[in-house]
């Protein structure tokens, strides 16, 4: 018992001190009190009791709930019964935490995330079995009642409001959201989020600002919103940082956002900076082919390229956007097609396709219509076709106009 009291009186001072970062710790489930106190809990046949007789209610029910994880599921080494024991314990605290100030958040979080990891190793179990994954759909449920409490915070002095806790929880959601591929689920909070009487966003933590800008990001780029995409990637980019020495989370943050940044650019007009391939050989391993393709208007290298990574893209959920940006690559090929032809108003399709043919692409004049016809609906050609006389006739003034401005 000396090792419990000792543990409780610990939970006490943090509570009393008002002490979130302490108080996260005593109830985190890799910390090292979990296996420090296995011995002692097994001989407690009435936690509730032991727990109440230190502590106050609500802090008595939430740390008893923590103790029974530890004791029923952990050292029972139960992932399903770990997934439903702190699911009940986040249950406990969603329910006390409408009353609590901002300096609980760090509970929040640690609770919180720690019911993420568990309900994805209980889901992994239920999967091996055949059966139906069911613990992140229900800690879901949970969390987004922890989001309201902040997102909705009525508490009168802002500095002490858990208000800022809300990007941090929706970042969660958004993160299980895309687990779960429900990503057609986030709008809701989203627009909550939008909606809410909030500071400005660059007044959270630069990790909230960067997290919540990649998830909108991903998902605008999913949307095929690629303006906004480009906005919000390039934003995570700029300001991912790594916490500390950990480099290598850095690095990983980095391919995360970079995984969706680059497609993006690539339909925006933008061409990665050769350093960016050789600080990530990854990136340039999947996407150094495509780049230079389009450089140089090689639509057969595009081609070959997408055949070859096809199935790496889909992996990545980036493949419609790459196949998608094959036209920026019969762009350049079509514009030198145009000022070889010195830069006149009238070229016979043939040309263009004589230009496709030359640069190992087989293709028929109907295909070509084709391509210059979708050109110019899309704004990467301005003129029209003259099928009578088989001519693109071309604007004046800038017949090709910069990728960039091209709306997507």
């Amino acid at each position: 018992m000396n090792k419990i009291n000792a543990y409780l009186a610990k939970v006490s001072n943090a509570i009393d001190s008002e002490n979130g970062e302490k108080l996260a710790a005593a109830l985190r489930l890799d910390d090292d009190h979990v296996y420090k106190l296995a011995d002692a809990l097994g001989k407690v046949h009435n936690l509730p009791s032991v727990v109440g007789n230190r502590l106050n209610t609500p802090w008595s029910d939430i740390v008893a709930a923590h103790l029974r994880v530890v004791k029923e599921g952990i050292l029972e080494e139960s992932e399903e019964q770990v997934a439903s024991l702190q699911n009940a314990l986040a249950q406990t605290f969603h329910d006390a935490f409408t009353g609590m100030m901002r300096w609980t958040l760090p509970v929040l979080y640690t609770i919180d995330t720690d019911l993420r990891r568990r309900c994805i190793k209980a889901d992994n179990v239920r999967l091996a079995k055949g059966d139906k994954a069911r613990w992140r759909e229900e800690a879901v449920r949970g969390i987004s009642k922890a989001f309201a409490a902040c997102c909705t915070d009525r508490f009168g002095i802002l500095e002490k409001s858990k208000k800022w806790g809300t990007y941090r929880i929706l970042n969660l959601l958004l993160k299980m959201y895309t687990e779960m591929n429900q990503t057609n689920l986030t709008s809701t909070i989203l627009r909550s989020v939008a909606n809410a009487d909030l500071p400005s966003l660059d007044q959270f933590p630069i990790a909230d600002q960067v997290t919540f800008k990649y998830y909108t990001g991903m998902l605008a780029f999913y949307d095929e919103q690629y303006k906004k995409a480009e906005e919000c990637l390039s934003f995570a980019l700029k300001r991912c940082k790594a916490k500390g020495p950990d480099t290598k989370r850095l690095a990983k943050n980095k391919m995360l956002i970079l995984n969706y940044l680059i497609p993006t650019r690539l339909l925006c007009g933008t061409l990665p900076h050769p350093t960016l391939f050789e600080k990530y050989p990854i990136v340039h391993r999947l996407y150094g082919n495509f780049v230079l393709a389009i450089r140089n208007g090689d639509v057969r290298l595009y081609d070959e390229s997408l055949s070859k990574k096809q199935r790496e893209l889909i992996r990545r959920g980036t493949w419609l956007a790459v196949e998608r940006a094959r036209i920026v690559a019969v762009r350049v090929l079509f514009r030198k097609t145009w000022i070889i032809h010195d830069r006149t108003t009238r070229v016979p399709m043939a040309a263009f396709r004589q230009a496709m043919q030359l640069a190992g692409t087989e293709v028929d004049l109907d295909e070509v219509q084709c391509m210059l016809a979708i050109m110019i609906d899309r704004g990467y050609l301005k003129g029209y076709l003259s099928f009578e006389k088989q001519t693109v006739v071309l604007k004046n003034e800038g017949p090709f106009p910069p990728v960039a401005s091209v709306p997507l």
